[in-house]
């Protein structure tokens, strides 16, 4: 029985270093090591391996109290004096952490106070709570010195701010990567300031030789009346701009722009409906109604800033 004490004991302890290792990881990593199934095999392989080697231990020390004996009945005994004192280590162990009056001693440690047969000892404090307690107390005078003296690290409303922040910048990556994930089926106006002048941008650059700088037309349609050949609705817009026309000589930017390029200028050629071009051209295609409440309401409230903002560029 002790002998197995003694393996659990090693085993816990292994155990806990283990633990007290992990919290020095990351959290991802941390659950891949709690994941893998071979970490768990090589845990239970170590418990066996240690096993093995305290019985082989065990079994040699056995020969060798056996061998002395059948030489001498003296020094067999000479012998085992010390195996017994190693199987009270746990005994001893115990006796260390709690430092308990024997019973034996009782007496000495014993107090006047008598209740119903039950007597109060004066023993001392257990060295495994004093322990705690220091430790608590320096921990506290750590924590003092390091949060509210020195300021070295962030207290627990300044990190909230700094991990919104970082799941902010987190998220405007994500978008960056998420903005070339749309497409003519799943495409959405945009309101974002932001983006409508990025739209604008490309639309300078790449549509105002057609279409002129305000969106009145030139090679390509008027873009600011209520005439559409190939529908108003973003959707439309977008496949327009994705595609093309190349009967008609507008050539496909789905190989020059990203998904999220084409959103923007999209979006942005939404808004000039309804702006007054400098030399509009003559109305072509299907009278169409304004796109939907719900896309261009936003949109709308930025069509001069915008408009303006870009032609001045």
């Amino acid at each position: 029985m002790k002998k197995i004490n003694r393996i659990l004991i090693l085993f816990v302890v292994l155990l806990m270093v283990g633990a007290g290792s992990l919290t020095t990881l990351s959290p991802e990593s941390s659950q891949d090591i709690l994941a893998n199934p071979v970490n768990w095999l090589m845990v239970v392989t170590a418990f066996f391996l240690i096993v093995a080697f305290v019985a082989t231990f065990e079994a040699l020390d056995a020969m060798k109290k056996m061998i002395k004996g059948n030489q001498a009945g003296a020094e067999a005994e000479t012998e085992e004096a010390p195996v017994e004192e190693e199987e009270d280590w746990a005994s001893g162990l115990l006796k260390t952490l709690t430092d308990a009056a024997p019973l034996d001693k009782e007496e000495e440690v014993a107090t006047d106070h008598e209740y119903d047969g039950i007597r109060e000892l004066d023993n001392n404090l257990p060295p495994w709570w004093l322990f705690g307690f220091y430790i608590s107390i320096a921990f506290a005078v750590i924590y003092l010195l390091r949060y509210h003296v020195f300021q070295s690290a962030p207290l627990s409303a300044e990190e909230l701010k700094i991990e919104l922040a970082e799941a902010k910048a987190a998220e405007e990556e994500y978008l960056k990567t998420a903005a070339n994930l749309v497409d003519e089926s799943n495409v959405v106006a945009l309101s974002e300031e932001s983006r409508l002048l990025a739209g604008g941008e490309i639309f300078m650059k790449n549509c105002a030789v057609c279409h002129a700088n305000d969106g009145g037309g030139g090679v390509g349609p008027n873009l600011t009346d209520d005439y559409w050949i190939h529908g108003n609705d973003i959707s439309d817009v977008f496949k327009t701009v994705k595609y093309g026309v190349p009967a008609k000589g507008m050539i496909p930017w789905k190989d020059q722009l990203s998904a999220g390029e084409m959103q923007e200028v999209s979006s942005y050629i939404l808004t000039l409906v309804g702006t007054t071009p400098a030399n509009p051209k003559e109305a072509q295609g299907d009278l169409m109604t304004a796109a939907p409440a719900e896309e261009m309401a936003s949109s709308m409230d930025n069509t001069a800033a915008v408009s303006d903002s870009t032609i001045a560029e």
